[in-house]
């Protein structure tokens, strides 16, 4: 009877106990939509690039969270129409070096290559902090490329894409 009735109250008092204060401090993973830059070859060019419109990282999650820390994941390039034959590229974010290729297969990239498995591409550790930085911090991220190609499309457009995963952290609002 006596633990019956122990049992009795300790339900009945656990509603009264302060544990929103455990779930306010509580940080999920926030996942968020890749950052995409694609940059299109056309004509006679040999040479392609540019500075795409700024991202804004808030317009990539669910704006009920309050970012507390961010990490990459994964970036990607690929490739996309006829074969330009080798290619290089080297890309920014916020004007910092993020990532780069040279003189690699352009068909080698048709199915996208990621930086955590292909020795084709380079990272620059200051580029991927730029970008964790920024997503942490709100601000736009304006990627920025150039790049070269062997052949030229002629008729035919090409692509070049950039795909930046960011896995982030935080708190309900």
């Amino acid at each position: 009877m006596k633990t019956r009735i122990l049992a009795l109250l300790v339900v009945a008092t656990l509603p009264l106990m302060a544990f929103d204060c455990i779930t306010n401090d509580f940080s999920v993973a926030v996942n968020l939509d890749p950052f995409v830059g694609s940059y299109q070859i056309t004509g006679n060019n040999l040479t392609f690039g540019g500075t795409l419109p700024p991202i804004h990282p808030a317009n990539l999650y669910d704006q009920s969270y309050e970012l507390t820390g961010a990490s990459v994941y994964d970036i990607r390039i690929g490739t996309s129409g006829q074969n330009l034959g080798k290619f290089s590229v080297s890309v920014t974010a916020n004007g910092i070096p993020l990532l780069g290729c040279s003189n690699v297969d352009w068909t080698a990239f048709r199915t996208p290559q990621s930086l955590l498995t292909s020795t084709l591409i380079t990272k620059n550790p200051n580029g991927i902090s730029e970008l964790v930085n920024a997503v942490v911090q709100g601000r736009d991220v304006v990627l920025s490329g150039v790049g070269t190609v062997e052949n030229a499309p002629g008729q035919s457009p090409c692509t070049v894409t950039i795909y930046a995963y960011v896995q982030a952290y935080g708190t309900l609002r």
